[in-house]
């Protein structure tokens, strides 16, 4: 039997500041990738591809940490992590061609997989861990809006930095990465540390059901279709005439949404079952999807992308509420980073493809198709978590 850990609020504090500081340049993804094809003057499939593979990366890395849940020290990972991304990110700003680029965020991609997977792990064995998960998820919310918030303003320093360096746009976005990166090592000491180096010798860890993987697939074609659309909303914005900054307001928007879409939905997670909602979840990215693939009223972008950009963050908590029942040693929720980036790190370069030669709309409804996808393959594990919670109650 799995022991659950009791969190206190400066522990989940610093596993939230942790997850953060780490997933960083995940967050900005959007910007990373509009930036990557200015500052390299490359097409939106090249640049699509660079934030492919670091998601791909991060997928990996991801399931590789998930198999060894409660089985390593958090300590050790969080801090080799986060090194590891800081000298990536300088790798990154270093970089004068793809080539040198790709190879430094698949380094980066690695470790922030590591140290994501093993807060979502250590999340995963709390109690009530739908509302852990959703007040995490929440932090994801306010860290968007940070972001949101400083990317467009970090842009232009190639401008100002001293040097005969050949600085680029994107030069900037990582300079905040570095500065991210040291400040979550100080939060680690706040973190729960649960590892036992005998546990592995004195307990057998249980495959988890079929079916809890099985919704994870579900989860990561989800995430692929949102993703089709989702990481060129600067794209699609800035090709309607909106200014950068008028982008980072929408992703602030976004960000707000994203505090309390999950907070909400963690309570959801936690009192009811988990089919219901994450179905009507579904129906509201399509049709947000439609929308913002659609509409050429910047009013319109500006109300509706924030809330098409923030609901998958109101999945993630009732989704891994759900997988925490069928499998409570934290491996599935772990895990769900790789299935989610798998789907994640397709979408930029089928998006990109799609875009260039089909326009937004094509992205649009193709997000509906891989949702709806998605909803079928996950439904008989969550409905197999619902059980599961009823036989409980």
């Amino acid at each position: 039997m799995t022991q659950q850990i009791v969190l206190t609020t400066k522990q989940l504090v610093g596993l939230t500041a942790v997850m953060l500081m780490a997933f960083a340049a995940s967050l900005g993804m959007a910007f990373n990738l509009d930036a990557i094809a200015i500052s390299f003057a490359t097409s939106n499939t090249t640049a699509g591809l660079i934030t492919s593979a670091e998601m791909a990366t991060i997928a990996l890395a991801s399931l590789t940490f998930a198999r060894l849940a409660g089985r390593l020290d958090q300590y050790k990972v969080y801090v080799t992590g986060l090194a590891v991304i800081v000298i990536a990110n300088i790798g990154s700003i270093l970089a004068q061609d793809i080539p040198m680029l790709g190879v430094s965020r698949l380094i980066g991609g690695f470790a922030v997989g590591a140290v994501t997977a093993t807060v979502m792990g250590t999340a995963g064995r709390s109690r009530d861990a739908a509302m852990t998960f959703g007040l995490i998820i929440g932090g994801v919310g306010v860290m968007a809006i940070v972001i949101a918030f400083i990317l467009p303003r970090a842009l232009p320093l190639y401008q100002v930095l001293p040097g005969a360096f050949a600085w680029a746009q994107v030069d900037g976005l990582y300079i905040v990465y570095v500065a991210l990166a040291l400040a979550g090592l100080f939060f680690i000491r706040w973190t729960p540390r649960d590892f036992d180096p005998d546990a592995g010798s004195r307990t057998r860890k249980v495959a988890a059901p079929r079916s809890g993987w099985l919704a994870l697939l579900g989860l990561g074609i989800m995430f692929y279709g949102h993703g089709l659309l989702g990481v060129f909303l600067v794209k699609v914005g800035r090709d309607m005439g909106l200014a950068p900054e008028v982008m980072g307001y929408v992703f602030m928007g976004a960000g707000v949404c994203g505090i309390f879409f999950p907070m909400a939905a963690g309570f959801i997670g936690t009192h009811l079952p988990s089919t219901l909602p994450i179905i009507a979840l579904v129906m509201a990215i399509m049709a947000t999807a439609v929308v913002v693939a659609t509409t050429d009223a910047h009013m319109v972008f500006f109300l509706i992308a924030p809330v098409f950009a923030s609901l998958p963050s109101a999945v993630i908590p009732i989704f891994l509420g759900a997988m925490s029942r069928v499998d409570p040693s934290g491996g599935l929720t772990a895990a769900h980073q790789a299935f989610l980036l798998i789907g994640v790190a397709v979408a930029p370069l089928v998006g990109g493809v799609l875009s260039d030669f089909g326009g937004y709309i094509v992205n649009g409804f193709a997000v509906g198709v891989f949702v709806l996808l998605g909803l079928a393959v996950a439904l008989p594990g969550l409905m197999n978590a619902d059980r599961l919670r009823l036989a409980k109650v």
